[in-house]
């Protein structure tokens, strides 16, 4: 587990029971050979009946090296997917999802859950009043979410024109929030060609902080 967080694995074992996050048994490989040089490794999978074929193919699959890397250099990971049929949102998806609006990256929609719309409970507060907290669960959203928004309000200008150099921060995030409604890694959002249209993407991670620009224009 110590690896797996690390390299930014972990969450995909985790989840709640019942969900389909952490890999099965019969899903995990020991021992198995991987593209790199046919070095040995574990295989992760989420098998299904018209895909339940656990191996490195070479010529049908295509393998990218995990954007982590340790100290050496080296990929924490590889990550594969079949050439001809690319995952879709479905694939990816958790059986149990937060609620969020339907949002476009590359040409699927996919849940996006934001500060306003993970689980939460009502609560008692001193004066005897009630309102929405967060569940324990999601309160990481809504800490950085108010970490990030500060950033923007303090300093909008300077972290507009960092983002047209270097969006990671922004890319970042969104992964971040779309990992609790799906499995999904960088180098499948890469794969997938998710993050396309800087204002898109710019836009997307302000309406999760609450915030938005004036005279937005697609680019």
């Amino acid at each position: 587990m110590a690896v797996a967080k690390v390299s930014g694995l972990l969450h995909l074992f985790t989840a709640k029971p019942g969900d389909n996050g952490p890999p099965k048994p019969e899903d995990v490989a020991p021992n198995f050979a991987g593209p790199d040089g046919g070095k040995l490794g574990t295989m992760l999978a989420w098998l299904s009946p018209g895909n339940s074929l656990m191996h490195c193919d070479m010529d049908n699959q295509v393998w990218t090296p995990s954007v982590a890397k340790d100290a050496d250099g080296k990929p924490y990971y590889w990550v594969g997917v079949w050439k001809d049929k690319l995952p879709i949102e479905s694939d990816l998806r958790r059986t149990y999802t937060q609620s969020g609006p339907l949002v476009k990256f590359g040409s699927q929609s996919w849940k996006l859950p934001t500060p306003d719309t993970v689980d939460s409970r009502a609560v008692y507060t001193d004066d005897g009043s009630m309102r929405w907290e967060v569940i324990r669960q999601f309160s990481w959203v809504c800490d950085e979410a108010q970490s990030m928004r500060q950033q923007y309000l303090d300093e909008f200008g300077l972290r507009d024109m960092v983002f047209r150099v270097d969006p990671s921060q922004q890319v970042a995030w969104l992964l971040k929030l779309l990992q609790i409604n799906y499995r999904i890694l960088p180098e499948v959002a890469i794969a997938l060609d998710m993050w396309i249209g800087k204002d898109h993407i710019i836009d997307t991670v302000l309406s999760t902080l609450g915030l938005s620009r004036k005279g937005a224009s697609d680019g």
